[in-house]
């Protein structure tokens, strides 16, 4: 093989794994800021099931309160 042809090959591949490089670091960092959304909004739900626990329990208590109240 001529010295030319086999750098030019080498300048081809090394240039092709240069671009799947950049491509799986661009998503890479993609991947990244989705999991930092999908915590950011796994923590509000967690934050909100306390409260709607609560909320539960509030209504289960004035429930119990207005069946002791009617009439039998």
């Amino acid at each position: 093989m001529d010295a030319g042809i086999a750098l030019v090959l080498a300048a081809v591949v090394t240039g092709a794994f240069s671009l799947l490089t950049v491509a799986i670091q661009r998503f890479k960092a993609e991947n990244r800021k989705d999991h930092d959304v999908v915590m950011g909004m796994l923590k509000m739900v967690y934050k909100k099931q306390g409260n709607v626990e609560y909320k539960i329990d509030k209504v289960s208590d004035q429930l119990s309160d207005h069946v002791k109240n009617h009439p039998k």
